[in-house]
């Protein structure tokens, strides 16, 4: 997608703030990193910064994707523009929220002097190379199922085991994160994939996701989806795009009659993969930069 084009803004120094890890995963990190790809394009300086940290870079604007931190932490406070990346309804009281959950509605932040919630604002990695997308009408050869990073539990090689026994003639693939179970069953191909899951997504004839980044990946690439809300912050985007008719909304137990049904019904496929799209297009990163820069303006520039 090409990003808008608007008049250049004067540069900043952003610094983007995230969690990640054992028990978090990338989610956050893959968020940032999007919207560390749309300030670059637009000019603007980007620094990445894992959370905790010792120390801030001086900056004009930050935003913090953290549910161990709140953005309206003093620590915070020294740019012009702070920013929440905020699914959990922590009414900050900030510069501005993003909530990208599909769904969401400003209402929960009453606290933000901005506020930018929905689908629209999703922060979705593009690829950083043109991807091949499997033809969504033609037989299913290949399910992708990705539960996070940080699955110690295991939920998503369980499912992928069920798959396997459940669809002999379709090749199931399990994303096997860092901080995640090693585990995987026989008869399941394990993916790696530290850069990303773009080649992965656009290739599989069907997505198994929980409600993540990789859920708003695969819609923005037309996937069909059976879609698992596996934590509380997952379910605003996983019933959001539910009620979109983008998603079956299945659980752990529930997938392999789900997928089943999927891979026979190629109608239900093409509807599926529309409506994902529709909901998710891809350029939120460049509308929250719309907004970083509004922001960050000089107040006689905003008149």
């Amino acid at each position: 997608m090409t990003p808008p084009m608007l008049r250049p803004a004067p540069a900043r120094r952003v610094t983007l703030a995230f969690d990640e890890g054992p028990g978090v995963g990338l989610g956050h990190r893959r968020r940032m990193e999007a919207l560390a790809a749309a300030l670059t394009t637009r000019g603007h300086e980007c620094t990445l910064v894992p959370l905790p940290t010792d120390a801030m870079p001086a900056c004009d604007a930050v935003v913090v994707d953290s549910y161990l931190l709140r953005a309206d932490d003093p620590c915070f406070a020294g740019a012009v523009v702070v920013a929440a990346v905020d699914d959990l309804a922590r009414d900050l009281a900030v510069t501005l929220v993003i909530d990208p959950s599909p769904g969401a509605l400003g209402a929960a932040h009453r606290k933000a002097r901005r506020v930018l919630a929905g689908a629209a604002y999703a922060l979705v990695p593009k690829p950083e190379a043109p991807v091949r997308e499997a033809a969504v009408g033609d037989p299913v050869r290949r399910v992708l199922v990705t539960t996070g990073a940080a699955d110690a539990a295991g939920v998503g090689a369980r499912i992928a085991g069920a798959l396997v026994t459940h669809l002999s003639e379709v090749e199931v693939r399990l994303v096997v994160g860092p901080w995640g179970a090693g585990d995987v069953p026989d008869g399941v191909v394990p993916v790696h994939a530290p850069d990303g899951l773009a080649r992965e997504l656009s290739a599989a004839g069907v997505v198994v996701t929980a409600g993540g980044v990789a859920l708003l990946e695969a819609c923005v690439l037309g996937r069909p989806i059976v879609a698992l809300a596996l934590a509380a912050n997952q379910r605003q985007a996983v019933h959001g795009l539910d009620r979109a008719r983008a998603v079956v909304v299945a659980t752990p137990e529930t997938v392999p009659d789900a997928v089943t049904t999927l891979v026979r019904d190629a109608d239900r496929r093409h509807a599926l993969a529309a409506a994902a799209r529709h909901a998710v297009n891809g350029d939120g990163a460049y509308r929250v930069v719309d907004m970083l820069e509004q922001l960050a303006a000089p107040a006689s520039s905003r008149r």
